[in-house]
């Protein structure tokens, strides 16, 4: 009993011992070095805001110069049309006294003296223009005189720093001539007497004067020396291209009243004043008078939502004369109250 007791206690002490949990070892973590990387990865980053900040101001920049450059153009531009704007009515009338000075001559000493002078106030205040040498004012060995007839602005030619303005003038050259006319005696026994005498010898010509302009706050110089040149021709052959979409006329129930109507119309629209008219048309106009009218030479009618186009050609005479004049329209006619209304007219 003695050997069995001891045995139970020494299992009990073992079976105790066994129930005593050994503190496991924690195995040391050796954690790695990452900071290396973490810099390059930042350094990386401030590197590429700096790039970026770089290439953002040197964009602004171009931009800058670019728009600047636009702007300076476009003002430029403007100030260029506005410094070459001229005034045309201005111009005239300030050629219109140019233009009598240069063109009449007159052969005497005082008159080409005060026509120097006067030409010499309308140039442009240069050391070549104002020189009393100059040939615009050296009229030596003149045999007549120059009248001036008639002008009138025939073109003008816009030029980067001028504009040329072109007159089409009529003058009148006089040149004395001796001329030996006879002389009746007073005796009819006599022979007839020869005398001399000075006659002006005239001739008419027609030019174009080219006349150099410059403009500068609405005030005018001429630029350099007038020349004359041939009047030449305005007429040009000038071709275009008409589109004549195909479209069907009406041919329908109502085109013979519609027809009906335009008689009436422009027979009204002849004689009558255009009161008289306010019940066919929207804008009432008339020739009141001036002319009658004689037939509706063509028609042709498009039927659209609410009436008509039409296209007439109209055949006109002047009032006594009996002159022919002939009309081109397109007319919008709508529906109205049973009848027809003018919407608009239009020459063509």
């Amino acid at each position: 009993m003695a050997k069995s007791g001891g045995r139970s206690m020494i299992e009990r002490l073992k079976h105790r011992f066994k129930r005593i949990k050994k503190p496991t070892k924690q195995r040391n973590m050796i954690r790695k070095d990452h900071s290396k990387r973490t810099a390059m990865a930042v350094w990386s980053l401030l590197g590429s805001i700096v790039v970026l900040s770089l290439l953002t101001i040197l964009l602004s920049v171009n931009t800058r110069s670019a728009l600047n450059e636009t702007n300076a153009h476009l003002s430029n531009e403007a100030d260029e049309e506005e410094s070459s704007s001229i005034s045309l009515p201005a111009a005239e009338q300030y050629l219109s006294g140019f233009i009598d000075v240069f063109i009449n001559v007159e052969n005497t000493h005082k008159a080409l003296e005060e026509r120097k002078q006067t030409l010499k106030n309308y140039m442009v205040q240069s050391t070549t223009l104002q020189d009393d040498k100059h040939p615009l004012y050296q009229l030596s060995d003149l045999k007549g005189n120059r009248i001036l007839e008639s002008h009138s602005l025939f073109n003008m030619i816009e030029k980067e720093e001028e504009a040329l303005f072109q007159y089409k003038v009529t003058f009148m050259n006089q040149v004395p001539k001796e001329k030996e006319v006879e002389i009746e005696p007073e005796d009819d026994d006599d022979e007839p007497e020869t005398e001399t005498v000075i006659e002006n010898e005239e001739t008419k010509q027609t030019l174009l004067l080219n006349i150099p302009v410059i403009a500068e706050e609405s005030t005018f110089a001429i630029a350099g020396t007038p020349y004359f040149s041939e009047v030449y021709s305005l007429n040009g052959t000038i071709e275009i291209e008409e589109e004549q979409p195909h479209i069907d006329p009406y041919v329908g129930d109502e085109q013979s009243a519609v027809q009906e109507f335009l008689h009436s119309f422009f027979e009204r629209y002849a004689a009558e004043p255009k009161e008289e008219l306010a019940y066919m048309m929207k804008e009432p106009k008339s020739l009141n008078g001036a002319f009658s009218f004689e037939e509706i030479q063509d028609v042709k009618l498009v039927e659209v939502e609410n009436g008509f186009k039409a296209e007439v050609a109209v055949m006109f005479r002047g009032k006594g004369t009996n002159i022919p004049q002939p009309a081109f329209m397109e007319l919008e006619i709508n529906r109205h109250e049973g009848n027809y209304y003018i919407e608009s007219m239009d020459y063509q």
